[in-house]
């Protein structure tokens, strides 16, 4: 079997302050896969990691109805002698639209394999497949935390069940993700499946350059619970809100309307009834610490201009995304 090794990496993370003071990352991995002799399995992908004292969750999908799933369960005792004090084994329910007997029936066996291999009972869940997310209706007992497919968030915002992960279309967008989650006191969610991570996928180049990223100290890895924990019980209002000085925190970002790229843009922001003026030129998102108000932004490129009014308080944050008809 393949061992998983590291492709060549050209962009660092530079947004976190100096050690100990790094920004946050989650790795998280759904399935269990075999690999073969070009694609490392999820075995391999783990020991990588937990070979650099990485923290790893792996969202087990029970896939084998006969003889006691002892298939899944030897998997998962595999992965997890790995590193006990590194690998957590989560549950992968079945996908959107399954009846809630049946996601009761999966959660059981699931749960199951997961408690005789950690002694462990789980607790995190992992939502997966087209559309999916929280389905009206469908309950997961004993579930505190679960992992969703979601890219979109705002401050404030997020669901313990529902927790969104970063977009892997690019380095670039990834970074963004994990500076804008960490600036609103958050921690980032990287979702993967080690069968994605064959040689020259876009996956593959931002898992890559992100488990380089935290093996240089330049982002702080942390186990998907340990996480979730910090995020929704210690979340970062010392962060995002503000007391006395009556200020508030707006971010603004720019994509182009068709395709949803980032693009580098002119932001302009004015207090309608106020003083304050603040103007940043060529780039794709930005956070301003502002006074509480009404705000008119624009987001300008070429002869292209597009406006909008803005409440800014201080007890909620603001990201505006300008979608740049060009």
């Amino acid at each position: 079997m393949a061992r998983y090794q590291l492709s060549n990496i050209q962009k660092r993370y530079s947004f976190s302050a100096n050690p100990p003071v790094l920004d946050k990352i989650v790795f998280t991995i759904d399935h269990i896969h075999a690999g073969d002799h070009d694609l490392s399995s999820t075995y391999e992908v783990v020991k990588f990691l937990a070979d650099r004292r990485i923290p790893v969750t792996v969202f087990m999908q029970a896939t084998n109805p006969s003889n006691d799933y002892e298939f899944d369960r030897n998997n998962a005792r595999l992965i997890y002698s790995l590193a006990p004090h590194l690998v957590t084994l989560g549950v992968h329910p079945l996908p959107k639209g399954a009846s809630q007997q049946q996601q009761q029936k999966t959660l059981h066996i699931i749960s199951d394999i997961i408690r005789g291999v950690t002694r462990k009972t789980p607790v995190i869940l992992s939502y997966h497949g087209r559309g999916a997310g929280p389905m009206r209706g469908i309950h997961f007992a004993g579930i505190k935390f679960a992992r969703g497919i979601r890219h979109a968030w705002s401050v404030n915002g997020d669901n313990p069940l529902d927790t969104p992960v970063m977009p892997l279309v690019s380095v670039s967008r990834a970074y963004e993700y994990i500076h804008e989650r960490n600036n609103a006191g958050l921690s980032a969610t990287l979702f993967v499946h080690s069968a994605e991570l064959r040689r020259g996928t876009p996956q593959k180049r931002v898992f890559d350059t992100l488990v380089r990223d935290v093996m240089q100290r330049r982002l702080q890895a942390l186990a998907y619970q340990q996480a979730m924990e910090h995020d929704f019980h210690h979340t970062g209002t010392s962060v995002i809100s503000t007391p006395p000085q009556a200020t508030g925190v707006m971010r603004l970002s720019a994509l182009t309307k068709k395709g949803k790229r980032p693009i580098s843009v002119n932001f302009s922001i004015k207090q309608r009834d106020g003083h304050y003026r603040n103007h940043v030129s060529n780039v794709n998102t930005r956070q301003f610490n502002l006074p509480v108000g009404k705000y008119r932004v624009s987001a300008q490129i070429g002869r292209t201009t597009v406006n909008k009014d803005l409440i800014l308080t201080a007890t909620q944050g603001i990201h505006h995304i300008f979608l740049m008809p060009v």
